[in-house]
């Protein structure tokens, strides 16, 4: 080998040589100055109420890795007892410890010169994270006074700029739990891949970033909630979102008392509705995430219920109805007032059941009515300023099989700007055997449909706060009614033969179109009672239809009740 060459390689490796002992001489040395700018970042970021502690930290500055295991972020008990004192102590406390941190190609020396952080990657590993909500009621008044600082200010004093290549978080868990009520949310596992994160700013404002980063997937099982007063949860095995799709899918949606029934009215002390829900997939498309980031409103394209769900509601008329004004409380109402802006195009609706039950007073038997696959769309649903200036009208139109026989039709057109809750609503229903409306009638008073054979049944309504009016139609064939008396020991209901007979001969058209061929239209014009909830009203029109149709007035409908507490 010639000299030369000889003396070029020895250059290089003595270069390489000092190169390495340079940066693990640096490294070294660095090292408590990377623990001091994290504590200090953690200090200045929390106001001085956490501390970090890790197990260990190695850094190669060779590399640009860096590896932190066992890290605690935890309450500083001594300052926060302090701010509590000084009646400036947060509600909101969490405990935070993680199993590792794993960076990768960390720019050091170019955050030292230009307090720029660029960072490759981040993996955080079983991250575990407890929140504690603890009410303090001064907070009530200056919680106003101190606006939340966001990512960026909290880090403003590390560095100006934070650039993370991909940042994952594999396998964590979540809980919240507020000691005021019994409000509990668990997440038990969380995956989140995030790409291209930047933090500086002003990627909070940048619309074509979704909280500074290009790309978030976040994948959520086994999601649970616990309502505040410790009656229902709302769970879900799966929550799944994709910001580059726009797209949230949320599957086995549950929403359930988890108490009894008995035990829910001995806690309620009034006819409130009981729910029980079970959608097996929601889908939200097309969602507007830079709608979200400039004012929080929850705009999107699409919001998929598929088939398969059910929701029941019940009630037990033991106890009494709840005294209350109901003014105001129309489904597009509770939507105009929620304090959540949101802008939905449309909501489509795939094979729906939905039931209504009653437990009678004295029958202690269910009334129940079902509405079997629901088909169909919720247009324009929307309380965002902007969407009603386009158009003020929510509409909704879907198809379902009443008590899953009769051809049912339903159109609502509710005037979201209309200060008296305006709507429209028709219905139409096709042909059905009427006895099919005992699983109704007969647990709520002594009575059945012997026979009838409905055509149709047409009404259409307009209504507002105060009032409903319309027209019905209701044709039917071969009407018979009867009277019951009491249930013997074997639990069966005789006929009161005799009241039936009366009842169908002289009070009520057993036929619509009449044997004359005249058809009897109702009219229909009340004022709502204030204690009437949307739904009740609703059904008030009906029955006041049906009654009429029927030549059933007011009178002879006591009488039938008479009779049938006869024969009680």
């Amino acid at each position: 080998m010639k000299p030369i060459w000889k003396w070029a390689i020895g250059i290089t490796a003595s270069l390489i040589f000092l190169v390495l002992i340079g940066a693990w001489y640096l490294s070294k040395r660095w090292k408590p100055l990377v623990e001091t700018k994290l504590r200090e970042a953690v200090l200045t970021g929390t106001d001085s109420l956490y501390r970090i502690t890790y197990d260990e930290i190695d850094f190669s500055l060779i590399t640009g890795n860096a590896v932190l295991s066992r890290i605690q972020l935890a309450l500083d008990s001594a300052v926060y007892t302090r701010l509590d004192r000084e009646q400036r102590a947060p509600d909101l406390t969490y405990g935070v410890t993680v199993q590792r941190i794993k960076l990768g190609g960390v720019g050091l020396l170019r955050m030292l010169l230009s307090r720029d952080l660029h960072v490759s990657s981040l993996t955080i590993d079983t991250p575990i994270v407890n929140l504690t909500d603890q009410y303090h009621a001064y907070n009530d008044t200056t919680a106003a006074d101190k606006p939340a600082k966001n990512l960026y200010q909290r880090i403003a004093s590390f560095t100006d700029k934070l650039k993370i290549g991909q940042m994952r978080v594999n396998g964590g868990r979540f809980a919240l739990e507020k000691t005021k009520d019994a409000t509990r949310i668990r997440l038990p596992r969380i995956d989140i891949d995030i790409r291209d994160l930047l933090v500086d700013s002003l990627s909070q404002s940048d619309t074509s970033r979704f909280y500074g980063a290009q790309t978030i997937e976040m994948n959520l099982p086994d999601v649970e909630f616990i309502r505040a007063d410790g009656l229902y949860t709302l769970t879900a095995k799966r929550l799944h979102a994709v910001t580059d799709d726009g797209m949230l899918t949320i599957d086995s949606l549950r929403y359930y008392p988890l108490v009894s029934m008995a035990e829910f009215y001995r806690h309620k002390k009034v006819a409130e509705d009981m729910v029980d829900m079970d959608i097996p997939r929601i889908r939200l498309s097309d969602i507007n995430l830079p709608r979200w980031i400039t004012d929080q409103t929850i705009a999107a394209g699409t919001l998929h219920i598929d088939s398969g769900g059910t929701i029941a509601v019940s009630k037990d008329l033991f106890y009494p109805e709840p005294i209350e004004n109901k003014i105001g409380r129309a489904p597009h109402q509770h939507l105009l007032n929620l304090k959540q802006p949101v802008a939905i195009d449309s909501i489509v609706v795939n094979d729906l059941d939905v039931s209504f039950a009653q437990l009678g007073e004295k029958s202690r038997e269910e009334s129940k009515v079902t509405f079997d696959h629901i088909q169909g769309v919720i247009r324009n649903v929307t309380n965002d300023s902007l969407a009603l200036a386009e158009n003020r009208n929510m509409v909704l139109d879907v198809n379902a099989k009443l008590m899953n026989a009769g051809e049912l039709s339903v159109r609502f057109d509710f005037d979201l700007l209309d200060e008296a809750g305006g709507h429209r609503y028709q219905v139409r229903l096709g042909p059905m055997d009427g006895r099919l409306f005992n699983h109704v009638l007969t647990p709520l008073m002594p009575a059945e449909i012997a026979s009838a054979d409905i055509q149709g049944l047409n009404f259409d309504m307009r209504a507002n706060n105060y009032r409903t009016s319309g027209s019905q139609q209701f044709d039917y064939r071969n009407l018979k009614l009867n009277v019951l008396k009491a249930k013997d020991e074997s639990g069966e209901r005789a006929t009161q033969k005799l009241a039936s007979f009366l009842i169908n001969q002289l009070v009520i058209n057993d036929s619509n179109p009449d044997a004359n061929g005249k058809r009897h239209t109702a009219s229909i014009d009340f004022e709502r009672p204030r204690t009437y909830s949307f739904f009740k009203m609703i059904w008030q029109g009906i029955f006041e239809g049906v009654k009429q149709c029927m030549g059933l007035s007011q009178k002879d409908e006591e009488r039938l009740l008479r009779a049938a507490q006869r024969g009680q």
